[in-house]
């Protein structure tokens, strides 16, 4: 009789131990879990809050030929600020990504473009016609314009 209630013991005991690890295991699981649940919501929230439209003339973006310079005209039509230079945006025009050259923010010069503010963006290309403009923001946020370059 005493041997089966220390086998009992034991094996309670060994149930006991296999339970609290699976369920340690589960709270660290669930743990992560939710960080990352936080973490993606943080990203989409800065997302939906930083956005932006190119503003440019579908008809008529201009270029300057003599220095091979198209400019583009971008709008913080998000409701928080936008870093402003050029390692923020990315341009691809056609497929293929173009050099920006510089960046100015049109109402104040402090390198942020508030809501509703107007920033413009100088690219090397100097091809004329109907092209497919690109711009991404460092959020991902992805406008695209198709425009004929004067």
């Amino acid at each position: 009789m005493a041997s089966n209630v220390f086998s009992e013991i034991i094996i309670f005991v060994s149930v006991l131990i296999i339970t609290a690890a699976v369920s340690g295991n589960l709270v660290t699981i669930t743990h992560k879990l939710s960080l990352g649940i936080n973490n993606k919501g943080e990203i989409l929230s800065s997302k939906l809050s930083q956005d932006f439209e190119i503003i440019n003339d579908p008809a008529n973006v201009p270029r300057n030929s003599t220095t091979g310079i198209t400019t583009l005209y971008v709008k913080n039509t998000g409701k928080t600020q936008i870093p402003f230079n050029g390692n923020v945006f990315t341009v691809i025009i056609d497929g293929d990504i173009k050099n920006i050259d510089s960046t100015a923010d049109l109402n104040d010069l402090n390198g942020v473009l508030d809501p509703s503010e107007v920033g413009k963006i100088d690219v090397s290309y100097n091809n004329t016609g109907y092209h497919k403009i690109k711009v991404i923001s460092e959020q991902g946020v992805t406008r695209t314009l198709m425009a004929e370059i004067q």
